[in-house]
C-alpha cells in the first residue's frame, strides 16, 4: 500500500512539472500576429493623409467620406508604416484617390477612393429678383454651401455684388454666380447724355446721343447733337460721358 502511494506521488509531481513547463513555454512564446493587414487601418491611413493636407483656412468646414475596400481583399501584414500620397490626377477636393503603399518585405500597393466635401459661405438671393435689378445688401444672404455643387464662379463677399445689375431673373435662395451679373448700366443706347471735356484750363459740356449702352469705365460712342460728329468717350456717371 505504501509503495502504491509513493508511485502516485511521483506521477503527480511529474504531471505538475509538465504543466508548469507548458505554462512557461506559452508565456515565453510571442503572440502570433495576423498574416493579413487590417483593411480598416489602410482606410484610416488614407483618411489621415487627406485630413492633414486639406487647406481648411479658406473654408468653413470639410467632410471626408472614404470609400470601402473589398472585404475579400487580403493584403499581407505590413511591418513598416504605410506610405500615402495623392494618386496622379487627383486633388484635395471632390472625388479623389489616395495611393497607399507598403515598403516592407511583403510589399504591396493599393488605391483608396474618397469624396471630399468643402464648405464655404456663398452669397445667395434672399428673395426672387428680376432681370435688370440693381443689387443691394437686403437682396442677398450668406449661406454655408457644399462647393462640390458650385460649378462656376461664386461670391463669398457680399460687398463685391452690391451695385451690380442682374443679367437674368433669379429665384429665392439661388447662388449668385459671376455670369449672372454685370456692372450697372449708367448710359443706355439712344438716350441723351452730357458730353464733358475737361482740361487744366477749361471745361466744356455739350449734349449728345449715346450710340450704345455702357457701364462705368466702359468706352462708348456718342453723337454730338450740334456738330453731328460721332466721337468716343468713357462713361463716368449716370448720363455723363467724358471725352478727355
Amino acid at each position: 500500500m505504501k509503495n502504491n502511494s509513493v508511485k502516485l506521488g511521483k506521477y503527480a509531481v511529474g504531471y505538475l512539472l509538465i504543466y508548469i513547463f507548458s505554462l512557461s513555454a506559452n508565456a515565453a512564446s510571442p503572440v502570433k500576429q495576423s498574416t493579413n493587414h487590417d483593411n480598416a487601418k489602410i482606410i484610416q491611413a488614407a483618411k489621415q493623409f487627406l485630413s492633414q493636407n486639406i487647406d481648411t483656412s479658406q473654408y468653413s468646414r470639410s467632410e471626408i467620406i472614404m470609400g470601402k475596400l473589398d472585404s475579400r481583399l487580403k493584403l499581407s501584414h505590413c511591418d513598416s508604416p504605410l506610405l500615402t500620397s495623392l494618386a496622379p490626377g487627383s486633388k484635395f477636393s471632390g472625388k479623389t484617390t489616395v495611393h497607399v503603399k507598403c515598403n516592407s518585405d511583403s510589399a504591396w500597393t493599393i488605391y483608396v477612393n474618397a469624396n471630399i466635401h468643402l464648405y464655404s459661405h456663398v452669397i445667395h438671393t434672399a428673395e426672387p429678383l428680376e432681370r435688370g435689378h440693381i443689387l443691394s445688401k437686403s437682396d442677398l444672404v450668406s449661406l454655408e454651401t457644399d462647393l462640390n455643387k458650385v460649378r462656376y464662379g461664386y461670391f463669398s463677399n457680399m460687398e463685391n455684388l452690391i451695385g451690380k445689375q442682374l443679367k437674368r431673373r433669379l429665384p429665392q435662395n439661388r447662388i449668385v454666380k459671376a455670369n449672372y451679373v454685370k456692372a450697372q448700366t449708367l448710359v443706355k443706347r439712344g438716350e441723351i447724355v452730357n458730353i464733358v471735356a475737361k482740361n487744366s484750363g477749361y471745361s466744356v459740356k455739350m449734349s449728345g446721343t449715346a450710340m450704345s449702352s455702357g457701364a462705368k469705365g466702359e468706352r462708348i460712342q456718342v453723337k454730338n447733337l450740334s456738330s453731328q460728329r460721332v466721337i468716343e468717350g468713357t462713361v463716368i456717371e449716370t448720363g455723363i460721358v467724358s471725352i478727355n
